[in-house]
């Protein structure tokens, strides 16, 4: 692969689905993995309802996502609107800018073909995520990362009816999972991190 593509000259990067995470997943120290209307939402979820852990379904794609990227990094941690400045604000507590390295990784959602389908709530929750750690004034991100937090910025405060009108959003509705798409657009709702540990994922502590 093009080593241009790794964006190894920024300490903060982002990217779409498992191609994107290998690419740029050299040197990372944590990987934030984002599924805004499925699996990293309802990671937090369940762990804010008292579930000591959180497996990971091996039949689901962001599952295996993240069980890759735990191969690769230090640490893998999931990440939505749900819980974007709780992530946020331990990532600038528990890690130092000048020598660790993170990247936020959008699963996205898949065509028929199997393709990848970038899903813009994943861009909104990456991007929740990284525009609160520009909050705590972090520097070194890429032109990729910079790009995610201000598509965030552009609907904040409007999240809901924008998962609403997306068509991630309109395929919960069609399924009927309105909890789930109620769930997604809680903004900062959860205090929860969860860290991907052997059995699954974790509070952090």
């Amino acid at each position: 692969m093009d080593p241009a593509l790794a964006q190894l000259a920024h300490t903060v990067r982002f990217e779409w689905g498992t191609a994107g995470a290998a690419a740029v997943a050299d040197g990372v120290d944590v990987a934030v993995v984002v599924d805004v209307l499925h699996a990293t939402t309802a990671v937090a979820h369940g762990l804010d309802a008292g579930s000591p852990v959180w497996a990971i379904d091996p039949a689901d794609p962001t599952g295996r996502l993240a069980h890759e990227l735990s191969s690769r990094v230090t640490t893998v941690v999931a990440g939505s609107l749900h819980n974007a400045r709780a992530v946020a604000d331990w990532l600038a507590r528990e890690h130092d800018e000048d020598e660790q390295t993170i990247a936020v990784i959008a699963a996205g959602d898949l065509w028929p073909d199997g393709s990848l389908r970038p899903a813009v709530e994943d861009l909104w929750g990456a991007g929740a995520i990284l525009a609160a750690l520009e909050d705590h004034d972090w520097r070194g991100l890429s032109p990729e990362a910079a790009w995610a937090a201000d598509s965030y910025r552009l609907i904040a405060g409007r999240e809901e009816s924008h998962l609403v009108a997306c068509a991630g959003g309109q395929l919960c509705i069609a399924a009927g999972e309105h909890d789930a798409l109620h769930r997604a657009a809680d903004l900062d709702g959860s205090l929860t991190v969860p860290l991907l540990g052997s059995q699954g994922f974790v509070p952090a502590p």
